[in-house]
């Protein structure tokens, strides 16, 4: 991720020079009492050490005059770091700044990321032989090796990703990865991301999605599965034709679902929205089902808790209308 600004070696002089000035111009108003000088010699004092000052930034400026940027060609050598020499003298803005809106506009830095050009360092370096990478060690390759773009920050990686999942082109999202699957897989449709989840290779979020498929039953003897236009129709079995084990009427009336879950607290919405995705989701579709959710929150705080957040938690609970809160020891 680093770069560096380093100095012109021919400019250096002037600019020790002019330090110099300035220290001694610094060195007389500190002892301006002890030089006993009169108002016009302190004027003068003082108006030598603003010039003297400003010719110093400015010299600075001057010199750290050229931008570093090492970079890996992985097409030529894999080990050897060549360095990208550029000059970023002039302009008004600070060196830090010239330094980043030249490697910008040399694409040294990139501050937007398309999801095709995420796949293709995927495809060509980082998921060969996996159908799966944490976005977590994604971003510590792309912040570590030479030879991987340069981004400006991990929300250009986030971008990235959330920009590619509603497509089916490029890569599919897992919160987790459990034994022989991916957790909560999300493939051409729009996710929460989180830096604790996975990008998954296209070919394995297809696999899994067709190992979850109901197998559909087989047809009839005698029929053609075809309607009397022509086109396919599915074959639905009469009611009594099912097992008796698969019969509705067999299971008991379930007419109530609870449930208790604790939830990490620092990632609360990745988790409501896991339950709301995966439990919750399902239950109301069933027809006529009523949904009452309630949220119960737990602090202990042995240090015990200050007025000031008690008195802005309280008013908070009034204006939110939330039934019951309150404090104890």
């Amino acid at each position: 991720m680093l770069a560096f600004v380093v100095p012109d070696q021919d400019l250096l002089g002037a600019l020790e020079q002019e330090t110099r000035r300035y220290l001694a111009w610094k060195s007389i108003k500190e002892d301006s009492q002890d030089l006993n000088l009169d108002v016009a010699q302190n004027r003068e004092t003082e108006n030598s050490l603003k010039r003297s000052d400003e010719t110093v930034e400015l010299r600075i400026k001057e010199t750290w005059c050229w931008l570093l940027v090492p970079y890996i060609d992985r097409n030529v050598d894999m080990k050897t770091v060549v360095w990208e020499k550029i000059r970023i003298s002039g302009g008004n803005d600070g060196i830090v700044a010239a330094a980043a809106k030249k490697m910008t506009q040399n694409e040294s830095l990139i501050t937007k990321w398309a999801p095709a050009l995420l796949l293709m360092e995927l495809d060509t370096v980082l998921w060969r032989e996996s159908s799966s990478i944490g976005i977590k060690k994604l971003w510590e390759y792309l912040s570590t090796y030479c030879y991987l773009p340069r981004l400006a920050n991990y929300e250009v990686l986030e971008d990235a990703i959330r920009a590619g999942l509603p497509s089916p082109e490029y890569f599919a999202y897992a919160a987790a990865i459990g034994e022989n699957r991916f957790i909560d897989l999300k493939y051409n449709q729009p996710g929460t991301i989180d830096r604790s989840g996975f990008l998954v290779k296209i070919t394995a979020a297809q696999k899994q999605i067709a190992e979850a498929q109901p197998v559909q039953p087989p047809l009839p003897e005698g029929s053609s599965g075809l309607t009397a236009g022509g086109s396919a129709s599915v074959y639905h079995p009469a009611p009594e034709s099912l097992p008796s084990q698969l019969n509705e009427s067999a299971f008991p009336k379930n007419t109530h679902f609870y449930m208790s879950a604790l939830l990490d607290s620092t990632r609360i919405n990745r988790d409501v929205q896991r339950l709301v995705e995966e439990v919750i989701g399902h239950l109301t579709s069933a027809p006529g089902s009523h949904l009452e959710v309630t949220l119960e929150v737990n602090i202990k705080a042995p240090d015990g808790l200050p007025q000031q957040i008690i008195r802005t938690v309280s008013e908070n609970c009034r204006t939110l209308k939330v039934k019951d809160f309150g404090f104890d020891e």
